[in-house]
């Protein structure tokens, strides 16, 4: 989702409404190519409040799905 951070939390619930789990995976780049530039992860349910609690503000992109559990270091799920 391109510029979504404002529309976070609608987008997240019609996902959820139309199918998609509340624990999938969801990866967030903030202020990507600059030097600010920051990721997180969540889940569709716990997206709206880690934009919050983390103060992400636009520019910001997320990724939903399973490939946003991989590890860029690895290629595999991040250890818990």
């Amino acid at each position: 989702v391109l510029m979504g951070v404002d529309t976070a939390p609608a987008i997240a619930a019609a996902l959820i409404t139309h199918g998609r789990a509340a624990d999938t995976p969801v990866a967030v780049v903030a202020d990507g190519t600059t030097a600010a530039q920051r990721s997180l992860r969540t889940t569709l349910a716990g997206l709206p409040a880690a934009l919050v609690d983390s103060a992400v503000r636009p520019p910001a992109v997320w990724v939903v799905g399973e490939v946003a559990g991989l590890s860029a270091e690895s290629g595999t799920a991040p250890a818990e």
